[in-house]
């Protein structure tokens, strides 16, 4: 299978995965028929993009470290938990905390199950649902850099906790600034900042949790270099975990469309990480995270810089930038398979976009 942003969705196209809902609902089930008016109401619905199923894309399995289920259970649950939140009734939060619980529980066990599985982030992203997926994905790639960490599973729960609560505080945050399509002027930029202490105060004052999930939670705008905040910590003064969450949450949010920035390429991201080691973030973390991370996931189209195209068909473990690309048939050049990292031929060819 293959993604295709829904700009790219024609009829007649056939369905990889399960399309799913803004709270977890089924819509279409893998393997459907898109027709005109299916294509014209996912566009609406400003998703980023569908797996698709073709001839072309066969043999491709994109690499998922959760179950398709309890990634939907997840975020249905992160989304039910914070709507609560805005609203009384004290017996619905906790019977909402102790289901995340459950379900971070569940990640952490089928995380640590696969040895040295790396991590592909594109999935199903709209604006509506984007804080609810950011937090799981949050918590997926955290728990992924702390599995290759060596980390227990007591020690995994603990860090996937606090990732998978780390942006709880934007619930205090008024719309019109969570929501604003440019940037923020200073005031709005305060009041932002305000979310990772009022987050963490919050979850420490209504569930009792201990300084190892709420420091995460405060810390995970610090940075190594002291520019962050709220406290302007710097190197080992961080919070471990704070560190880690730190770089997921931004790889995450660089990849995400949202209405004041494109989604980049998780290459793009997955450089800007790199390029901010020493800086933003925690040097040994960002080394974690490029042995976890998949720069050009399986089932990417993308343009190289020979002009063809291709289909990101299987990752070199070794060569992370330089994946085996399956090129369409193009230009009187047929269908075949170029790789990147192990095709001496190739040296010179790099991957320039999406396509």
């Amino acid at each position: 299978m293959r993604f295709v942003s829904v700009e790219d969705l024609n009829p007649g196209m056939v369905l990889g995965r399960p399309f799913i809902g803004k709270s977890g609902e089924l819509m279409l089930a893998a393997n459907t028929v898109l027709s005109e008016s299916l294509v014209k109401v996912i566009q609406n619905l400003r998703y980023s993009g569908l797996y698709i199923r073709d001839d072309f894309s066969e043999g491709v399995e994109p690499n998922d470290l959760i179950s398709l289920e309890l990634r939907i259970n997840s975020v249905a649950a992160i989304r039910r938990f914070m709507l609560d939140m805005q609203s009384p009734g004290d017996s619905r939060i906790t019977r909402g905390m102790e289901n995340i619980k459950g379900l971070v529980d569940m990640i952490v066990g089928e995380i640590s199950s696969v040895d040295g599985a790396m991590v592909n982030l594109i999935d199903l992203k709209s604006f509506d649902l984007y804080t609810f997926q950011h937090s799981v994905n949050v918590c997926v790639l955290s728990c992924a850099m702390g599995s290759a960490l060596r980390f227990s599973k007591t020690k995994l729960y603990t860090l996937a906790m606090a990732a998978i609560l780390h942006d709880i505080g934007k619930v205090f945050i008024p719309l019109p600034i969570l929501n604003k399509p440019g940037l923020l002027n200073k005031q709005e930029q305060e009041i932002m900042k305000k979310h990772a202490a009022d987050g963490s105060e919050y979850v420490q004052r209504k569930f009792h949790f201990n300084n190892t999930i709420c420091l995460p939670i405060k810390q995970h705008h610090e940075r190594f270099d002291g520019s962050g905040y709220p406290m302007q910590l710097s190197e080992g003064d961080i919070d471990l975990f704070a560190r880690i969450i730190s770089v997921a949450d931004v790889y995450d949010a660089i990849m995400s469309k949202r209405p004041y920035h494109d989604a980049a390429m998780p290459s793009e991201a997955y450089e800007y990480v790199m390029g901010n080691a020493g800086g933003h973030f925690c040097p040994e973390v960002v080394e974690t995270f490029v042995k976890t991370v998949l720069p050009f996931p399986s089932g990417i189209t993308v343009r190289l810089s020979n002009g063809l195209t291709g289909l990101v068909y299987k990752n070199n473990v070794n060569f992370p930038m330089r994946p085996l690309i399956k090129i369409r048939e193009q230009l009187g050049i047929p269908e075949h398979f170029l790789d990147l990292g192990n095709d001496p031929s190739a040296l010179d060819i790099t991957i320039q976009s999406f396509a």
